[in-house]
This record gives C-alpha cells, structure tokens and sequence, in this order.
C-alpha cells in the first residue's frame, strides 16, 4: 500500500509539473507568434524603405540611421525566436526546466520569468562572472 501512494504521488507531481510547462508553452508560442508579426513587419519595412528613398543628405543620414537600429532589432527578435522554439522544442523532449550546464531543476519562478532560460541562476551568475 506504500508503494501505491508513492505512485500517486509521483503521478500528482509529474501532472502538476506538466500543467506548469504547458502554461509556459503557450505562453511561449504567443510571444513566438508576436515575434514572427515583429520580424515581418520589419521586413516589409525594409522594402518599403528602398521604395521610398527620396530626400536630402540629411535625410538619408537620418533614415540610414533608423533603418539600421531598426535591423538590429529584427537581428535581436530573430535571436529570440530561436531561443523561444528551442524551448519549445526542449518541452517536447521533457527536458526543460534542467540547467544545461550542472542537470539541476531549474526553480520554476526563474522560467515563469525569462521562459527560454537554459541555465540555472546559480549556473549563470557563475557564467557571468566569467
């Protein structure tokens, strides 16, 4: 009869761990979703640019400029979106939450707050600090 409680509680842990990470996939798959519209539309911004380059050299100066913070923004919402579909991809597998570098339980507040984390906090301060 222990064993039958273990089980059950073990079954009640793995479905309430699930639950969590499913909330966390969705989340996840709405801000992919909303990067995905970012990056688009920075393209379709792009070619609107070469459409309409019309202007003085200042105002060229001034477009270049924008047009080249505007990119690396895109590069940055690119960069994200990877590391959101490889979380994705890391629930799937039923490896989330595990700190690549030291295999510990990542705390569950810590991927509530940056969802595409891979290392624990302690993992990355030491990470940080070089």
């Amino acid at each position: 009869m222990a064993t039958t409680k273990k089980e059950a509680k073990k079954k009640t842990t793995k479905k309430s761990k699930s639950g969590w990470q499913e909330e966390i996939k969705t989340m996840l798959l709405v801000m992919r979703k909303g990067l995905l519209q970012d990056v688009s539309q920075s393209m379709r911004s792009e070619s609107d640019h070469l459409k309409h380059d019309i202007g003085d050299f200042y105002d060229h100066a001034s477009n270049d400029r924008d047009r080249e913070l505007a990119l690396m923004l895109a590069d940055r919402e690119r960069e994200k979106l990877t590391y959101v579909d490889d979380a994705v991809k890391r629930i799937e597998l039923g490896t989330y939450g595990i700190c690549e570098s030291c295999d510990e339980v990542i705390d569950k507040e810590r991927l509530i707050a940056m969802p595409f984390t891979k290392l624990c906090l302690s993992c990355q301060e030491d990470l940080e600090r070089g």
